[in-house]
């Protein structure tokens, strides 16, 4: 097992086993001291669980409200000398974590979007005889193949009406360069939006309510990112922005068909993390390593299973939830606060290739990126055997 992470175009070719184990046992141990946020234990269905928000779900909940987590997620095997995708191990190892301590969880390796994966998913809660108490939607993939006509539709992070350009990160290389993305076509909005927007988040509600395997009073929850104005013109008004619209619309559409169950589906508006799909959007990683150096100084910056911990404890489980007229959970006030945004924006409008790294802290940034595929992270020992 190579101990050296391989990254291509910003794409993280390998992964390291007992560096994604490490990862989510620190991340476990950065909530010890934090009080259980139930008592009563849940049946949670957690879609997109095997890595960013969705993972951090799935930790925060099994480890502080011992729910009974069962994960659907679309993840890469090894196979010959090449490893299995971060997902995967991150997948092996919580259930192997979680069943040391006594909780129970659940997998299924599966494309989210089949009508197959739905009824495996109702067929196993009701050969259980559960019903679900929570069920978190934190899909994120590029590509969606529809479940009735098996058209594959492709997804593109690009701007709307006009072109945008950015700096961009070479991760790799540890450099910037300057790019233009020119506007999305109709049809590339059209996709974006068929791949990344509710349509699925719907179909799955629709599917669970109808074969009852829902409880009384059961919420959902899916994450969005509204952000600052400086990456507006490539995330809220570009593609992604649309798709997230559309995210919003269908929402609604949760709540109507939770109504009679009185339940309610909610929308998490949450901080920039550092994802596998975050590094492609430009601007986004200088932004966010800016914004991680301010909120530190600050003291408000929140790991992604810190801030996911607040969102459950505080807002959904909890008695004080930021609700704007949109119906948002606000969980990145933190972010928005004027005094923050005021020193980010500074920060980016002085940026060039040759000063970044004295205005940021890109290494920060980069151990994020690293710690995600397993590389870099604090307390695995990479000389041993795999």
């Amino acid at each position: 097992m190579s101990h050296t992470p391989i990254i291509r175009d910003n794409i993280a070719l390998n992964a390291h086993p007992m560096g994604c184990k490490q990862n989510i046992l620190n991340q476990i141990e950065s909530l010890n001291d934090m009080p259980q946020i139930l008592d009563r234990p849940l049946n949670v269905l957690i879609l997109g669980g095997s890595s960013g928000y969705g993972l951090a779900t799935r930790i925060v909940l099994a480890f502080k409200a011992h729910a009974y987590t069962f994960n659907v997620s679309f993840e890469r095997g090894p196979k010959g000398k090449s490893s299995g995708s971060a997902g995967y191990y991150n997948n092996l190892f919580f259930h192997e974590i979680a069943q040391e301590k006594g909780l129970l969880c659940d997998d299924l390796n599966a494309d989210c979007f089949s009508h197959e994966t739905k009824d495996a998913v109702i067929n196993h809660f009701k050969s259980c005889n559960k019903t679900i108490d929570l069920v978190v939607y934190s899909v994120a993939s590029g590509i969606r193949i529809d479940p009735d006509t098996h058209v594959k539709t492709v997804s593109s992070l690009k701007p709307i009406q006009q072109t945008y350009s950015g700096y961009t990160v070479d991760i790799a290389r540890e450099t910037l360069k300057y790019e233009s993305v020119e506007p999305a076509t109709p049809q590339e909005i059209e996709d974006t939006v068929t791949v990344m927007g509710g349509a699925d988040y719907a179909l799955w509600a629709q599917a669970l309510s109808k074969a009852q395997v829902l409880s009384e009073g059961c919420t959902f929850v899916t994450y969005t990112y509204l952000g600052a104005q400086s990456t507006h013109a490539i995330y809220k008004n570009g593609t992604i922005g649309a798709a997230k619209k559309d995210l919003n619309r269908a929402n609604q559409d949760v709540n109507d068909i939770l109504a009679p169950l009185h339940g309610k589906a909610v929308i998490s508006a949450s901080k920039a993390v550092v994802t596998k799909a975050s590094v492609f959007i430009p601007t986004m990683a200088l932004y966010a390593s800016a914004l991680f150096q301010v909120m530190k100084e600050r003291g408000t910056h929140e790991t992604t299973v810190e801030h996911t911990y607040r969102l459950f404890k505080e807002m959904i489980y909890g008695d004080s939830p930021e609700i704007d007229d949109d119906g948002f959970y606000r969980l990145d006030q933190f972010e928005m606060d004027p005094q923050v945004q005021s020193k980010v924006h500074d920060i980016l409008s002085r940026i060039t290739p040759e000063n970044f790294k004295d205005l940021v802290n890109f290494d920060a940034f980069k151990k994020e990126f690293l710690n995600i595929n397993g590389f870099d992270v604090d307390g695995c020992d990479y000389t041993q055997d795999q």
